[in-house]
């Protein structure tokens, strides 16, 4: 499987990450709106699949998925048929996976996700044409122009005609994690990557396949942060160059902590300000972490994982956010949990800590937990 990034590199800055304490959800329990109880729980049954919920409202739940996986076990796909109206592929339309050799592209992996998609009338969402990682040893960052222009056309153009591949992230996390990353202080882009580089791919994907949606995508916009004003900045560039852009996509691995502020009205300010640019926010890559101070059992960490998945999308969907992806859908094949990716000292040099990392709505066995029933109360409850 290929994995997002280092995520121990980010795990350190709290500026990063949308934090919501459980002291900030805790008082919202006054709000039955706010939160999901054991009788909430009980109401909310696992019969009715949160596509159909989310369906019900004019919104889209999925998951990004692993064609290895999907091939291989059964109750997993049979999960996200039932559950999703929407799919991320894991890595399978990254550089590395779609032109491994200069000119070369190969998409039987790719293909056999779209092919799932299409026997369970889901969408597919493309990510993505342009990244700093997951890309071949011979493709420098940033790849010139000329690289660009033969990928996006083979890429994009392979899927011109998909009757599932409805959007792609054009670029990804092109934004500096902080302002020591960065030589372009406005913009706050990756070292060498120039605002009229990203202008021309955007241009050049148009041009190529105009018909799908498009979204630039990164994380660590989840508040009114450095990053977050860089990226509203560089959409806002865009969109004054005539470009195509559809959506920002809003990443969202999260970190909850009773250590930690969340930036409510933040947020919501960053949400404004992309629907005021006419740019559709939307949720791309959700899962959350519980961070320490941990509570004492399981039970009561899914329960703060619960509220916390609610009151985040309480906010989302009355910014207009109408669709949600979580990155996987069952706690089995989370990233979080992979070795090489385990976050954050504590959880990473403690190995009884990792039961603690459950930031999917589905538990190992795929069967329901509290956070699946939480995303359901939150589609039953959003304004269509």
């Amino acid at each position: 499987m290929t994995y997002r990034r280092n995520f121990l590199k980010r795990a350190g800055y709290t500026t990063i990450s949308a934090l919501l304490t459980t002291g900030f959800l805790q008082k919202d329990k006054q709000n039955e709106n706010h939160s999901i109880d054991a009788a909430m729980a009980n109401s909310i049954s696992g019969n009715t699949p949160l596509r159909q919920l989310a369906a019900a409202k004019g919104k889209r739940y999925g998951t990004a998925i692993s064609s290895d996986i999907l091939l291989k076990e059964k109750d997993y796909a049979n999960l996200i048929a039932r559950e999703c109206s929407i799919a991320t592929p894991n890595g399978e339309l990254k550089w590395n996976a779609t032109e491994p050799q200069p000119g070369k592209f190969t998409f039987e992996s790719a293909d056999a996700i779209a092919d799932f998609c299409r026997k369970h009338k889901m969408e597919l969402h493309g990510h993505t044409l342009f990244w700093h990682m997951a890309k071949p040893d011979w493709v420098p960052y940033p790849p010139t122009l000329k690289m660009i222009e033969r990928h996006v056309k083979g890429v994009m153009g392979h899927y011109r005609n998909s009757p599932v591949l409805k959007s792609w992230d054009i670029a990804n996390e092109i934004i500096a994690d902080n302002e020591n990353e960065t030589d372009n202080a406005t913009y706050g882009l990756r070292r060498g990557v120039k605002p009229e580089l990203i202008r021309d791919l955007f241009l050049f994907a148009a041009s190529v396949d105009s018909s799908k949606k498009f979204y630039l995508n990164d994380f660590g916009i989840e508040g009114a942060t450095w990053k977050s004003d860089r990226f509203l900045k560089m959409i806002e560039y865009l969109k004054n160059k005539g470009v195509k852009i559809d959506g920002a996509g809003i990443q969202s691995h999260l970190w909850f902590s009773t250590a930690y502020a969340f930036d409510e009205k933040g947020f919501k300010s960053v949400l404004k300000r992309l629907n005021d640019l006419e740019v559709k926010p939307v949720i791309t890559e959700l899962d959350i972490i519980i961070d320490t101070p941990l509570p004492d059992s399981i039970k009561k960490l899914d329960q703060m994982v619960a509220d916390s998945y609610k009151r985040y999308l309480d906010l989302c969907f009355a910014a207009k956010v109408d669709t949600v992806i979580t990155w996987g859908i069952s706690d089995r094949h989370t990233w979080i949990r992979h070795p090489d990716w385990i976050p954050g000292k504590t959880f990473r040099d403690n190995p009884q800590l990792h039961r603690f990392l459950r930031p999917l709505p589905f538990d190992e066995n795929m069967k329901p937990k509290l956070a699946r029933n939480a995303i359901a109360q939150a589609f039953r409850q959003a304004v269509p």
